[in-house]
C-alpha cells in the first residue's frame, strides 16, 4: 500500500509529514480557518487507533488562531471526523487552554487510575480503576522535574472522556 504524506511547514525549518487523507480532512472541513497547527508537543503527532475500528487516525497540537489557546486536534482516518480538546473547547480537567501541557505520548496500557475527587470540596479522596480497550493520549504537567497531573484523552466507544491522572 502505497502511502502519500503532505509537509506542514511550521516554523524555524521544523516540518511535519501526515498523511495526505489528514490534511485533505483538514481543509474540507475548514478547520485551518480557526485552527493552526502547532509544535507546543513533541512528537509532532501521535498516530494509533484511537476509536477501535482498524483504522489509523491522527491526533496532534493546534491552537485556536482567535484566542491563542493551545489544544489537541483528533481525526479519525475511516471517517475523517474531528474533535477537539481543549483549543477553545473545554475538555474535563484538562480546561479550554492546554498551555500548561509539557509532555505527551501514546497510552497503551490496559488500565488506568482515574483520580477521584470529592464534588463539594474538590479535594482528592482516592482513585477508581478503569480499564481500556484501546489506546489513548496521555498528557501530563510537570513541576520541579515530576509530573504534577494530567489526563488520558479516551474513546469509550460513542465518545471521547478526560481521564485525571495526579493532582
Amino acid at each position: 500500500m502505497i502511502v502519500s504524506l503532505l509537509t506542514f511547514n511550521l516554523s524555524h525549518s521544523q516540518t511535519l509529514a501526515l498523511p495526505k487523507w489528514f490534511y485533505d480532512s483538514f481543509k474540507s472541513k475548514g478547520m485551518e480557518k480557526k485552527y493552526s497547527i502547532a509544535a507546543f508537543l513533541k512528537p509532532s503527532f501521535l498516530q494509533a487507533d484511537f476509536n477501535g475500528d482498524s483504522a489509523l487516525d491522527i491526533a496532534l497540537p493546534v491552537f485556536e488562531k482567535a484566542t491563542k489557546r493551545k489544544g489537541i486536534l483528533l481525526v479519525h482516518g475511516n471517517t475523517s471526523e474531528h474533535f477537539v480538546f481543549g483549543a477553545g473547547k473545554d475538555f474535563g480537567f484538562g480546561g479550554k487552554d492546554f498551555r500548561w501541557a509539557d509532555k505527551w505520548a501514546l497510552f497503551t496500557e490496559n488500565t488506568a487510575q482515574e483520580t477521584q475527587f470529592n464534588k463539594e470540596s474538590g479535594d482528592i479522596i482516592g482513585g477508581k480503576t478503569i480499564k481500556l480497550e484501546r489506546n489513548g493520549i496521555l498528557i501530563e504537567d510537570y513541576e520541579d522535574g515530576s509530573v504534577l497531573s494530567g489526563g488520558i484523552i479516551y474513546w469509550t466507544g460513542n465518545k471521547y472522556i478526560w481521564i485525571h491522572q495526579g493532582e
